[in-house]
């Protein structure tokens, strides 16, 4: 994956810039001003991959190239392993990546240190994540321009000038045959797809252009060579070399040949070129809906770019990727034309693409992706020449990273960047339940989303589910959702289910029911009917405290913890439990079902506290349990989402006259 990019001279990147992309995750969302040069670097990854026209900053157009040459510097992180079997330059790849996993900033060249130790601080953030030198190769790949109409050549970047500890330079350990090895290995190991703002649908979606076959990861010409025999190729020249030796035969004289010495005979290349010419030239994406469909390039612009990250999904999601190519995938502004209703749709399905190994980055002025994607990063580019630093919002903690920012920039930045995510959200749902039938479930974590979505994996009609990261944030939304709907009650067609644990730290919540569609509930185990129950937020009972993990079918969860008793990581806590952990009844909720004493009590929730324990056991839970076997409080909440349609009585005509 690219994890990072340096860049020098391209659109409105002057001198040399580094921007971090990635702290390991597939998913990246570059946001900012318009202006800032979100979509500069998606373009200079398009020009790197795909040989597309640099785009010079003007300076160098205006004063010339002599110590001001573009470059376009890509850092990949690749995986020990997937080296294929052809690469004959390991050796290289070793001590390229050796250097950039152990720099410092202070063994670069005086001015380049600044921009040295911004990639150092975000090659240590890869360390932290698990990370390293024995795992994976970290490596810069770069070209470099020294004129408009002149071939790009291999660049380094800082690395160029960069020594090891006896003053070897980094490409003379290198070496020029093996730095254009590394580059080819790139070239073969990636394949980047860009879908920019402004767009030719229609040549963009045909399945014989650049784009659908890179998302395919076929080229037609393989796929129609497969069915054409090399004995049919023969046959043909045979017979039509015959035919012609007829007509010259009859033409007394002439004959029909190629001006040149060497007469060309029909190949595999004039074969599949003219089946995929006359076969797919006149076939283009058309929208299906019902009986009526509908050709893309006739949609809307919204409903266009809809169209393109359904395709790109279509393909990237399917079972088996066939090619050998790693995809990148990058979009600028998946939103733009799309109505406010739409946009939690399109981001969730790119959040998908990105959790089906595809690197997925976007540029975006939609901040309600924040609290959707939990997996991945996003880049913060500032307008001001001054503060071009760009950092990373970690998304699985974004909250914590901004407040850090704000801290260390004293203020400046970021612009109000979780403020918007939460004012973008809220207009997304409101949006969506007043102009159409959406239905939402807005619930605290990451691991409450994946037991929801197994409850309702099986029924027809599902409910987008939202974790918002803490019970603060659920009764923020709900508030503010409240607040706005409170005089629109009537144009309310969808409905929104709140769900909140019963916490330790009780806090009374004023959730009432004021507008029908819109309703907020405490999980709360009931001790008299030994249940579990969704109860007002103004309910004061709140013993005991009750999480989504206390609410689950026992069975189910005593054999997940069994399972996890077997790991490492938590043996050690398993261990100090004072007795083998029994179910009382197998009928009572997880949480009531296990007869345990105080102290043990609190070492399961000290397993359940361990960083990332929560989202495992939930994701083993799901294996281990069938879905269509609902705890009473989910059938609730399937009854409130979707109540049954009054029926209509019929009045018999002799009756009604």
């Amino acid at each position: 994956m690219i994890v990072g990019l340096f860049i020098r001279n391209f659109k409105i990147y002057q001198n040399i810039n580094y921007i971090p992309l990635s702290k390991g995750k597939l998913f990246s969302a570059i946001v900012g001003e318009n202006g800032a040069g979100k979509s500069s670097i998606l373009e200079a990854l398009n020009s790197y991959f795909n040989n597309f026209d640099w785009n010079c900053n003007h300076i160098v157009v205006t004063s010339g190239f002599d110590t001001r040459e573009p470059f376009i510097c890509p850092i990949f992180l690749f995986e020990k392993g997937r080296l294929p079997s052809t690469f004959k330059y390991e050796p290289a790849l070793d001590v390229a990546s050796h250097f950039v996993w152990n720099a410092t900033s202070q063994s670069f060249n005086s001015a380049n240190r600044k921009i040295a130790a911004q990639f150092c601080e975000h090659r240590d953030q890869l360390l932290e994540e698990g990370y390293s030198s024995e795992t994976h190769y970290l490596f810069p790949m770069g070209l470099l321009k020294h004129g408009i109409n002149t071939p790009t050549e291999n660049y380094f970047s800082i690395f160029e000038t960069h020594e090891d500890e006896i003053g070897v330079k980094f490409l003379d350990m290198i070496g020029k045959v093996e730095a254009e090895a590394l580059l080819q290995l790139v070239q073969e190991a990636y394949s980047f797809v860009y879908l920019p703002s402004e767009i030719d649908f229609q040549s963009y979606t045909k399945i014989e252009g650049r784009t659908i076959q890179a998302l395919l990861g076929r080229k037609l010409d393989s796929i129609v060579r497969a069915f054409i025999s090399s004995k049919t190729i023969t046959d043909i020249n045979r017979d039509l070399t015959a035919f012609l030796n007829e007509i010259a035969a009859v033409l007394e004289g002439y004959e029909y040949k190629k001006p040149s010495k060497k007469q060309t005979l029909f190949n595999h290349s004039h074969f599949t070129e003219k089946v995929i010419e006359a076969f797919f030239d006149s076939k283009v994406l058309t929208r299906i809906d019902g009986d009526n469909s509908t050709p893309v390039n006739n949609l809307s612009s919204g409903e266009k770019r809809k169209a393109l990250i359904d395709v790109a999904r279509g393909f990237l999601l399917r079972a088996e990727q066939s090619g050998p190519q790693q995809v990148i995938l990058a979009i600028d502004e998946p939103e733009l034309s799309l109505h406010v209703s739409a946009c939690f749709e399109q981001f969730e399905k790119l959040r998908e693409i990105s959790e089906a190994n595809v690197q997925t980055i976007i540029t975006t002025h939609w901040y309600g992706f924040m609290p959707i994607v939990s997996s991945g990063v996003a880049v913060y580019i500032s307008k001001i020449e001054q503060t071009r630093v760009a950092p990373l919002i970690d998304l699985r903690c974004f909250r914590d990273d901004i407040k850090k920012l704000k801290e260390k920039t004293r203020g400046v930045l970021p612009a109000n960047i979780e403020l918007k995510g939460m004012n973008d959200l809220v207009q997304s749902i409101i949006a969506s339940i007043t102009g159409s039938d959406y239905r939402w479930i807005v619930c605290e974590g990451s691991s409450d989303k994946i037991y929801l979505e197994h409850y309702f994996s099986g029924d027809s009609k599902r409910p987008f589910i939202l974790p918002v990261g803490a019970a603060k944030n659920v009764k923020k939304i709900f508030s503010y959702i409240v607040m706005a709907l409170d005089s629109d009650r009537d144009d309310i067609e969808g409905r929104v289910l709140f769900l909140l644990d019963t916490d330790k730290s009780f806090e009374k919540f004023d959730g009432s029911d004021g507008i029908e569609s819109l309703r907020i509930r405490r999980l709360l185990n009931s001790s008299s009917e030994m249940k579990t129950t969704l109860v007002h937020t103004t309910n004061s009972i709140f013993f005991p405290p009750t999480e989504i993990e206390d609410s689950l079918d026992a069975t189910s969860f005593l054999s997940t913890l069994a399972a996890f008793e077997k790991d490492e990581l938590y043996r050690e806590i398993f261990g100090a439990l004072s007795e083998p952990l029994t179910v009382t009844d197998f009928n009572y909720p997880s949480g009531l079902a296990l007869d345990l004493r105080s102290s043990d009590k609190l070492i399961l929730e000290k397993l359940f506290d361990q960083d990332g324990f929560k989202i495992k056991f939930a994701l083993a839970y799901v294996e281990n349990s069938d879905p269509s076997k609902c705890p009473d409080w989910i059938t609730d909440i399937k009854q409130f989402l979707y109540p049954p349609k009054p029926r209509v009585k019929r009045v018999r005509a002799d009756r009604a006259s």
